[in-house]
Formats: structure tokens, C-alpha cells, sequence
């Protein structure tokens, strides 16, 4: 796949990492502030990729946030079990003396809730925009990160599909996600649970952005509206699986320093593991949604 250099900011260059979707920018670096031209660019960049990949990053929690802020406000956090900062979630596999956390404690439990294809927020009234995740620490081979694009998933999706989906809404649940893994609640307090009640979406939304179709499901979908719950689960898992299917996916194997953008308004993404005896240093910006699903 062919690097290009943008003519509005002639410093980057855009590598497409896959056929459908997912790129690597380079010719900046996140710790400084961004030129309004460079800042636009990529935000055009985020809108026609959905997957930026930039190498190389060594940014700091406060960094991260100042970068996120280019494409729109931020989402706070919520769940204590992974956070110390009102903007940055730190989905590390480690605990406060830096040791591997081990497989029955529940951040390692909160964690594995993400090897579920997913977009972030879903569970909100408003959905997240997008997510920034920094690799400060990244074990050699594993706890890679899948990404597949539901805008793709809607364009490739054949028409009688379309015609049975378009117009359904789904429940998303986060306390529901959680129950997969731990009955307990994987660390999330019923306090913060109750700031997330079930909501409904529409199972297909245009991007605000490019005024494009797109499939919205994602694993935190506990029922869809009208139809048997057992059934609901099917058909979100079947449409989850459309988008994901061979040749479909991108999976970002993480470098050092590495830091990557998604849209979670019409991309999924997933862990492929939580590494059990290496260490891994996640640290997660979100980018608050703008309004409803539409």
C-alpha cells in the first residue's frame, strides 16, 4: 500500500495499513501543540481511516490529553478500578507494586471484559467519539489489539440483511457486558453502575462526518428491541461477526511508545489477550460523543 503526503500538511505522510481502513501518520510528534492546519488534517484523516496509528509517541497523561483535545471534548471516567485521573483510564496489567496482576483479581477481570468485540460507551446515552490508547509498556507477541470497520460491514452487507436491520434498536448494557465475566461485577462498584443505565441505539447510524451508513453493534449489546432476547443476541453476534470476518481485520501489534486512534462511531475493536506474565502499560484517553446516535 502506497505512503502519501498530504498537500494541506506536507510534514505528515499516511501509510494505509489495510484494504478497507487503518492508517500510519507520522511527521509529528503528539507532545507539542499542532499547527491549526495539522490539526485539521487529521481530523480528515480520522473521518476516512478510522484507524490511525502513530509510532513512537512518548507522551505523559497530561500529553495525551492536550493531543486528544484536537478532535473534540473529553469523556470522564467512571470506574474506579482503572483510574487516577479524570481523563485517562490505565488498562494495565499491572498492580500498585508493579507486579502481574494475577487471573483471579478483578482489574484482570475488568480487563478481559475487552476481548469482546466492542466500541467504547456504547453503553451511554451519548457514545464515545473515539479513543486514544498510549503503549508505555508492551510485551513481545502479545495482548494485541483487533480492529474491524461497520461502515464496511454495512457497505458489504448483503440486502436482505440490510433490510431486516435497518430500523431495529438494540439495549446496551454494560452491567450486562461485566456479568459475562464476573457475576460480581469485575470491581465496578454498584454506584458507578447506576451512572449507566441499559440504553437503546439504532443498529444503524450515519457518521456525522461523512454522512456514510453504518452498522452499530457491538458486545455490550444485551438485547435487541422486539425481537426474543436469545434471538437479539444472535443477530448482534452475527452482525459482529460479518464486520469481522477473515480479511477484515486489522490487528495492530503494538510497538513501544506506540499510540492508536479509533472512531468508535463505526469501528470495533477488541484485545486478543491480557498477558499473563508480561507486563502491559495501556494508558486511555475517550473522546466524548457529540449527541445521540442518528
Amino acid at each position: 500500500m502506497q505512503t502519501e503526503a498530504l498537500s494541506d500538511a506536507a510534514q505528515l505522510t499516511v501509510r494505509p495499513l489495510h484494504e478497507h481502513f487503518a492508517a500510519e501518520v507520522t511527521g509529528f510528534d503528539m507532545r507539542k501543540p499542532q499547527p491549526p492546519e495539522i490539526q485539521k488534517a487529521l481530523r480528515d484523516l480520522f473521518a476516512r481511516y478510522s484507524v490511525l496509528v502513530f509510532r513512537d509517541q512518548r507522551v505523559t497523561d497530561e500529553e495525551q490529553v492536550a493531543f486528544t483535545r484536537i478532535f473534540g471534548d473529553l469523556e470522564g471516567t467512571t470506574f474506579s478500578v482503572a483510574h487516577s485521573h479524570p481523563y485517562v483510564y490505565q488498562l494495565s496489567n499491572i498492580d500498585e507494586n508493579g507486579e502481574v496482576l494475577k487471573p483471579d483479581t478483578t482489574k484482570r477481570l475488568f480487563l478481559e471484559v475487552n476481548a469482546r468485540w466492542h466500541t467504547d460507551s456504547s453503553y451511554r446515552p451519548i457514545p464515545a467519539k473515539g479513543s486514544l490508547l498510549s503503549g508505555r509498556e508492551v510485551p513481545e507477541g502479545e495482548g494485541e489489539t483487533a480492529f474491524c470497520s461497520m461502515r464496511v460491514g454495512w457497505q458489504t452487507l448483503p440486502d436482505e440483511m440490510r433490510r431486516r436491520v435497518e430500523g431495529l434498536k438494540a439495549v446496551h448494557n454494560y452491567a450486562y457486558s461485566i456479568s459475562l465475566f464476573d457475576p460480581d461485577g469485575a470491581g465496578v462498584t454498584q454506584d458507578e453502575l447506576a451512572t449507566v443505565p441499559p440504553v437503546v441505539h439504532p443498529m444503524v447510524r450515519t457518521h456525522p462526518d461523512t454522512g456514510e451508513k453504518n452498522l452499530y453493534v457491538s458486545g455490550h449489546i444485551e438485547r435487541v428491541v422486539g425481537l426474543p432476547e436469545a434471538e437479539g443476541r444472535a443477530l448482534a453476534e452475527e452482525l459482529i461477526e460479518w464486520c469481522a470476518r477473515p480479511g477484515y481485520v486489522y490487528e495492530h501489534h503494538w510497538r513501544p511508545f506506540d499510540a492508536v486512534l479509533w472512531d468508535n462511531r463505526c469501528a470495533l475493536h477488541r484485545a486478543t489477550a491480557i498477558p499473563l506474565t508480561q507486563r502491559r502499560i495501556m494508558h486511555r484517553t475517550t473522546i466524548a460523543g457529540e449527541g445521540p446516535v442518528t
